[in-house]
């Protein structure tokens, strides 16, 4: 069983209209900060999580409720002319739909069927006013304390007016319900059976992996087992006790002590009776005293690096759902959020890996993992792999390869960016402009020509540059076209005069004509000799001859003696052909010392920095 499908109203970042997402039984959720991926995680957790900190969540307050509605909600407040009954009370939504149920499973989700086949079961988290609600009075009583507030403040501004209105937050109430019936109250024994194990970005591992508490995740994990599994500890605990009163030291210490109190105590000599206690023969209490060491060379969490805890806390998680914990407990969902924390590279890649494979291993295991990290997205299936991002104020999310077509093509296009999309590439997704270019030295120099052309960094308008290290364009613009990307320009030799001289074209033919959303620019030459034909004379000569200098020291300059008037194209581009990398990182540093009008950027480049430049929606 997993949940196939989410759909949220109104929660947080999430507003009146519902956001709909399709769910894997792995699925990867990246996108840029406060857009909405911990809201997701914990809306689930609204319906499915058995913590004590959740079922106080699933009592709203007001801020949990989308802003935008309520400010709505706020302003027909004020607008007299809408009638109270017309008046729409936000109400916060979220539901969740089950599928591939086992026959176990059925048993659980036979009263929350959603379709007629009963393929499918669903569960709903409504919040909203209670039934008892007088909503008329309450609206009328609001706008009387507005009408008197206006004529004591003469001129108040609308604005103004909106902080007075209160929002009726303790008239609401929450039903879960299974199914399309609003009345089908589920039952809490059933939905105890589903549960949410969330691992937020905020963790304190090391305060979770000490056992002194009830909440503390070491001490449920410790306190799952049998009641009778630390019998043993037990039994050597109370023979402890009883060697302790045993003991002469303590015996000596002991009759010091009840001397004393007798003395300075209003209490009687039997009241006084004191003795040495080791511990409780509580069960509870026994595993509070329990701490982690870890390493070949064993220290304690409190003195582990936050790299190694946040690493013991996932595996002590993961370890928790093992099937044979709880019979009762037919399926879990984990939220694993910034995996990533306090991990070196290697270590992220080798944990996202083995924790998509323990994922696959079970079938009553879901796991959503949300991610910044590129060296985690590069090693996780792109087909499991969805974006979220803002259009406007609305939230929408797009998979990755949504729009591969299910034949050999399609599988073409995934094989190759599963293969190819490594940490660097992979970023293309953590910004919806994009500039395609061929290899290292583009990659290099792009940046500076934009910053040079507009006064400010490509990273300033959210734009990536990515090198496809060669001409396999298609397989990115597959993606491209699919509707995610705002823009996407490609920068692309012609190859005049090859064999290969028609791949532009075809590509401006297949992508740019039929998509709005990317411009296939196009130089005549390579791209170095159309920035040395470019910059031939002039200032823009005298920048790249010192770029030419620093990259070619013994021929740089020798042949700069013979360039009076202008720099001979052929000649400068075979001194930097075997050198393009070294020669890029030279002149992106000439450039960058330089004012717009001192070099000039070719005017393919220019035409796919303007396309870049429009917003496009």
């Amino acid at each position: 069983m997993y949940i196939s499908r989410v759909s949220i109203k109104n929660y947080r970042s999430f507003g009146n209209i519902p956001f709909e997402m399709k769910l894997k039984k792995f699925t990867t959720i990246i996108g840029a900060n406060n857009v909405g991926k911990t809201n997701l995680l914990e809306s689930i957790g609204l319906i499915l999580s058995q913590d004590i900190t959740m079922f106080r969540k699933r009592i709203l307050q007001a801020e949990d409720i989308n802003y935008a509605s309520r400010l709505k909600f706020k302003q027909e407040i004020l607008n007299h002319s809408i009638p109270f009954d017309n008046i729409e009370f936000p109400e916060v939504e979220v539901q969740l739909t089950f599928e591939e149920m086992d026959e176990k499973q059925l048993s659980v989700v036979g009263d929350w069927f959603s379709t007629k086949t009963m393929d499918k079961a669903k569960l709903t988290y409504l919040f909203k006013p209670s039934s008892n609600f007088d909503r008329e009075a309450w609206v009328t009583k609001q706008r009387e304390k507005v009408k008197v507030l206006m004529n004591e403040k003469k001129g108040i501004q609308k604005e103004d007016l909106l902080k007075f209105v209160e929002f009726p937050i303790k008239n609401y109430q929450y039903i879960i319900f299974g199914g399309n019936d609003r009345t089908n109250r589920v039952d809490p024994y059933f939905l105890s059976m589903l549960k949410l194990e969330l691992l937020d970005a905020l963790r304190d591992a090391k305060r979770e992996l000490i056992a002194n508490g009830d909440y503390k995740l070491l001490y449920r994990i410790l306190n799952q087992g049998e009641e009778n599994a630390y019998e043993d500890i037990k039994k050597v605990l109370n023979d402890l006790d009883e060697k302790i009163k045993g003991n002469n030291q303590l015996k000596g210490i002991r009759k010091t002590l009840i001397e004393q109190l007798n003395t300075i105590s209003l209490q009687g000599a039997d009241d006084n009776n004191i003795d040495f206690h080791f511990s409780t023969l509580e069960t509870g209490e026994i595993l509070k005293k329990l701490s982690l060491i870890y390493g070949q060379d064993p220290i304690t969490i409190d003195r582990n690096g936050l790299g190694r805890n946040n690493l013991l806390y996932i595996s002590l998680l993961l370890s928790r759902l093992a099937p044979e914990e709880n019979i009762d407990i037919c399926f879990r969902i984990v939220g694993i959020e910034e995996p990533e924390a306090h991990l070196h590279p290697h270590l992220q890649k080798h944990l996202s890996t083995n924790i998509e494979q323990i994922n696959a291993q079970r079938d009553d295991l879901q796991i959503i993992l949300t991610s910044h990290s590129t060296h985690i997205t590069s090693s996780l299936k792109t087909e499991n792999m969805v974006v979220l991002y803002k259009d406007k104020s609305e939230i929408k999310r797009h998979y990755i390869t949504d729009g591969f077509e299910e034949n050999k093509k399609g599988k073409e296009h995934r094989r190759y960016l599963e293969k190819y999309l490594d940490a660097t590439n992979s970023s293309m997704f953590y910004a919806r402009k994009i500039i395609l270019v061929e290899g290292i030295a583009e990659q290099i120099l792009i940046p500076s020509l934009f910053n040079l052309s507009h006064g400010k960094t490509i990273d300033s308008i959210g734009c990536n540059i990515i090198n496809v290290n060669g001409v396999a364009f298609k397989h990115f613009l597959e993606i491209v076209k699919n509707g995610y990307f705002i823009r996407c320009a490609v920068l692309t030799d012609g190859d005049v005069g090859k064999k290969t001289e028609n791949r532009a074209v075809n590509l401006k033919n297949d992508y740019e004509k039929s998509y709005t959303t990317i411009k296939v620019a196009v130089n005549e030459e390579t791209f170095e000799k159309e920035l040395i034909e470019a910059n031939k004379s002039g200032l823009g000569k005298e920048i790249l001859i010192k770029a030419l200098n620093n990259t070619r020291p013994n021929k740089g300059p020798e042949y700069a003696k013979k360039w009076k008037n202008e720099i001979e194209s052929d000649v400068f581009f075979t001194l930097v052909e075997d050198y393009k990398s070294e020669f890029a990182f030279n002149l992106s540093d000439e450039v960058n010392k330089v004012s717009k009008d001192a070099f000039q950027v070719p005017n393919y480049i220019k035409e796919a920095f303007e396309f870049i430049m429009d917003s496009g929606s």
